[in-house]
């Protein structure tokens, strides 16, 4: 078991209890690139429901309620997908490393 794909599925996995944090640290700090991939995009996908409930913010100050909550219900469904993704991902590179 080599720690690069315990590095990177942790990546993945820190989206219930590291948010941001985690990936950037890992990302910064690691030398493989492989497991420097994995940070990043996890970096990503951590980063987008920020940037979704600004959009959200912005648009409910903006005044139209319609698009708001059609704004926020796609971004709520998107984000629900991004944490699916990043369990479906933290699984495939720890299968990669034959961890289990």
């Amino acid at each position: 078991m080599e720690p690069r794909y315990l590095l990177a599925a942790l990546s993945y996995f820190s989206i219930f209890f590291g948010g941001v944090l985690i990936p950037l640290v890992i990302a910064l700090v690691t030398n493989d690139s492989y497991t420097k991939h994995h940070a990043w995009k996890a970096l990503v996908s951590h980063v987008l429901p920020f940037a979704f409930i600004l959009v959200f913010i912005i648009s409910l100050l903006s005044g139209s309620v319609t698009i708001s909550f059609g704004l926020g219900l796609l971004f709520f469904f998107i984000s629900i997908g991004l944490v699916i993704w990043n369990v479906v991902m933290g699984i495939r590179v720890l299968r990669e490393g034959n961890v289990f």
